[in-house]
């Protein structure tokens, strides 16, 4: 099996857990082909051409804070531009503690978004039959890109060879073998993983990635981070400010309270 095989069987296994038929997750598989060429960290060829800046240096600056991910431009496996579409995205991989480019979180994303904001798409995703109708419907609504319905029309003339791969692999009990390792960005550079995050204090965690993390957080509320990695006073200052208004112990350290306060899921502390 190929990688771009391996990386759609694992995003149909995904919409079919979440309840899709084959149809519906055919019809997903033909878009993000169409859209993000399989890629989570895919950034739109215009940007990378007007701001001379690679997919990879892109990601590392939006991971790190210093780049506005709201910005217009298309990213990721499809292309989200949407201002309040990538807000989401970016606030679903913060509460995850993982890139922005994380395929697997990308995934689980699309799944949510869909459920959540596009509701009668799936609907027919999760009922119908009919790939070239789900291809066609995810495109035109979901999707929605220039030229809508040319090319909803275009991509779904060409669905039914996903159809066809998802019926095969079935038959054959295939499994897709993406593995949770430490992820690196298109130019082998290693991105952090935070997830579970771990608990700091600027005392004795210079350098842990959950600084990053914390600091994105605290951005995301308001407070006014810069997202530097670096835990110092303005920092401190800033997430006593968070503690002190959230009713918890002002005590500069940033533990599974804090974190829940700050917006993760308490499910990832055991709670």
């Amino acid at each position: 099996m190929t990688d771009v095989q391996n990386k759609a069987l694992y995003i149909a296994e995904q919409c079919r857990r979440a309840g899709m038929t084959l149809a519906g997750a055919a019809g997903v598989l033909k878009n993000i082909e169409a859209e993000g060429v399989w890629d989570s960290g895919n950034l739109e060829d215009s940007f990378n051409r007007k701001l001379g800046i690679s997919d990879a240096q892109y990601v590392r600056e939006v991971d790190a804070g210093t780049r506005n991910f709201v910005d217009g431009t298309g990213f990721g496996l499809i292309q989200w531009t949407f201002w309040s579409r990538k807000r989401d995205l970016l606030q679903f991989a913060r509460k995850r503690g993982v890139s922005i480019a994380d395929f697997k979180m990308q995934v689980d994303f699309l799944i949510e978004e869909m459920r959540r904001d596009f509701p009668k798409i799936w609907e027919l995703c999760c009922s119908s039959n009919d790939p070239v109708k789900c291809c066609h419907d995810i495109c035109r609504y979901y999707e929605n890109p220039s030229d809508a319905e040319n090319e909803s029309n275009r991509r779904s003339a060409d669905v039914g060879k996903w159809y066809d791969f998802l019926v095969r692999t079935m038959q054959e009990g295939a499994e897709s073998t993406i593995q949770d390792q430490e992820p690196t960005d298109d130019e082998g550079i290693p991105i952090p993983k935070t997830w579970p995050p771990r608990t700091i204090d600027s005392a004795h965690c210079d350098g842990w990635p959950e600084i990053k993390l914390m600091q994105s957080l605290l951005a995301l509320q308001g407070y006014g981070v810069l997202v530097d990695g670096i835990f110092g006073a303005s920092t401190t200052a800033k997430l006593t400010e968070f503690q002190r208004d959230a009713g918890l112990q002002p005590d500069a350290v940033c533990g599974p309270d804090t974190y829940i306060a700050l917006g993760i899921d308490k499910t990832a502390f055991g709670r």
